[in-house]
């Protein structure tokens, strides 16, 4: 065999599977079919929103379609957050500006609960429900303060977790407490890869038990990342496009329904 083969097969190795990049595109095409399962067929075409509209739609053929149609999009949607939580715990741990991360997450975490108030209640203001965002930035929060505990016993660096963790659920955060888990969790066995995938499967599955634990499938997923970031500069456009297709949606829905 030639040096010059033996160097191919090498780079074909060396850049198998997905980038960070790719893996947020597939998270993120798994979220807007959980968002057009919710906001526009379930909120949109069956009236949601409305308990006596709602009644009305499912009980026809028609609705009873639309409705199937929904539950698949949203059951696909389920393998969306674990892969977001995964790229969430690899971008605390590795960049370079954990206060400018932080404050990234959290200022656009600000900047969709409007939206995301919008598209869920068709309200400015809903307290009692929280974007994905705030849970987002409390796992990277978790994992920033463990990453300077890192020196104390593994008890304390729980207890921050724990932490963070009662913080989401106090606030009503997407996925809550157990997004943040989850977030904590991969980061504290990420240098095992094989007890990372299994821990988040684990987690996984107990979060989408409604939805037949298909989110464990988004571990098969992820375990083809070949750890690099991507070529593309596309840092931003996954922190706008979350807050402006939620905008878009309920705009979608809001003017449909006048």
């Amino acid at each position: 065999m030639s040096a010059k083969t033996i160097r191919l097969r090498f780079n074909m190795r060396r850049i198998a599977g997905f980038t960070g990049n790719q893996l947020k595109l597939i998270a993120l095409l798994f979220m807007l079919c959980d968002h057009i399962g919710f906001m526009l067929i379930e909120n949109g075409v069956l009236y949601g929103q409305n308990p006596v509209y709602w009644s009305m739609a499912v009980a026809t053929p028609e609705g009873q379609r639309w409705y199937l149609a929904a539950r698949i999009l949203r059951t696909l949607g389920r393998l969306s957050f674990p892969i977001f939580a995964f790229m969430t715990a690899e971008g605390a741990v590795h960049t370079g500006n954990a206060k400018k991360y932080l404050t990234r997450l959290f200022l656009f975490a600000a900047i969709s609960e409007v939206p995301f108030d919008l598209a869920i209640k068709n309200t400015w203001f809903y307290p009692e429900y929280q974007n994905v965002m705030f849970t987002l930035f409390l796992g990277a929060l978790s994992i920033t303060l463990m990453q300077k505990c890192r020196r104390l016993h593994i008890i304390f660096r729980l207890m921050i977790a724990g932490i963070c963790c009662m913080m989401a659920y106090l606030i009503k955060s997407d996925y809550g407490a157990v997004g943040v888990f989850m977030i904590s969790a991969l980061y504290l066995v990420r240098e095992d890869r094989n007890a990372m995938l299994i821990t988040g499967a684990i987690i996984a599955a107990a979060e989408s038990i409604e939805y037949a634990c298909v989110s464990v499938l988004a571990f098969g997923i992820i375990y083809f990342y070949n750890g690099k970031r991507g070529e593309l500069p596309m840092k931003y456009f996954f922190y706008i496009a979350y807050p402006a297709h939620l905008l878009m949606f309920w705009a979608m829905v809001y003017f449909a329904n006048r």
